[in-house]
């Protein structure tokens, strides 16, 4: 199994054709790639605990689109090969091709956004959907 985060650095904030996008992608990616096993795209919050450890009351507004600096992908993968089969895949590479240039491009890799990218080895854990 696979476990990643990929973090891909805004150009300048998040545009709502952007947002828009990111908000139907894990659809179609778990609609289209049976072999990827989650797939969560997450902007910036605001912190919702202050420096005591308490609630922040009333909580903090979110972040603008126009502000944030980056969207983390949270990703699951059956093995190497179905992460290779998504990288190469039809869904991936029209994102890239369609909204790669919202983000920092990566001058040692042309076409390639900036990306600080991390993987995982589950030991356990769980998840629920929220209730609320």
């Amino acid at each position: 199994m696979i476990l990643l985060t990929s973090r891909w650095e805004l150009l300048a904030g998040c545009p709502p054709a952007l947002k828009a996008e990111l908000d139907g992608l894990p659809e179609r990616i778990r609609q289209d790639e049976p072999e990827t096993l989650l797939y969560q795209v997450n902007l910036q919050a605001p912190a919702p605990l202050g420096a005591d450890g308490a609630p922040i009351e009333p909580p903090p507004p979110p972040i603008p689109l126009d502000k944030q600096q980056y969207v983390t992908f949270m990703e699951m993968y059956a093995d190497a090969q179905a992460f290779s089969r998504h990288i190469h895949g039809p869904i991936f590479q029209r994102f890239l091709q369609d909204f790669g240039h919202c983000f920092r491009q990566d001058p040692a890799k042309p076409g390639w956004p900036i990306t600080q990218n991390n993987t995982y080895l589950p030991l356990s854990g769980f998840h629920r959907p929220a209730t609320t």
